[in-house]
């Protein structure tokens, strides 16, 4: 099993961020993720709100997602998304699994290519949520 967390900063608030969440999950049930050189895989998303329950108000703080390629090759996935105040920024982590396909020969090409692409892939996706104002409400 191979685990990666990644994270990035906006000055975006914190609701205004986690709109953008919540509304790029509903509206994109299948993603399109790079895979290696300039090919993709089609991945068919599920996922759920996080809320803070330990506060007298529970808010929304994050979500939980997974999923699943239609292509074998490809490894499933599964994270939660974390977005909280820090200061005037609002920071987003991501923190997830996945367990690369082929036995041996895929956990090889995992420790060296693989988690690279892994990390670029998470990168470009958690600053497309806290950058793109097109994903607010």
């Amino acid at each position: 099993m191979t685990r990666i967390v990644r994270s990035t900063r906006t000055l975006a608030p914190e609701n205004v961020v986690i709109d953008r969440v919540q509304h790029f999950f509903s509206t994109h049930p299948k993603l399109q993720v790079k895979a290696l050189g300039s090919s993709t895989a089609v991945v068919e998303v599920q996922y759920s709100l996080l809320f803070d329950w330990l506060s007298i108000a529970p808010h929304r703080e994050g979500v939980a997602f997974a999923w699943r390629p239609v292509w074998r090759g490809f490894p499933a996935f599964g994270a939660t998304l974390t977005v909280r105040p820090t200061g005037k920024e609002t920071e987003l982590t991501l923190e997830g699994s996945y367990e690369p396909p082929g036995g041996f020969v895929g956990r090889f090409f995992d420790r060296v290519v693989g988690r690279k692409l892994a990390a670029r892939t998470m990168d470009a996706f958690l600053n497309q949520l806290a950058d793109n104002p097109c994903f607010s409400s």
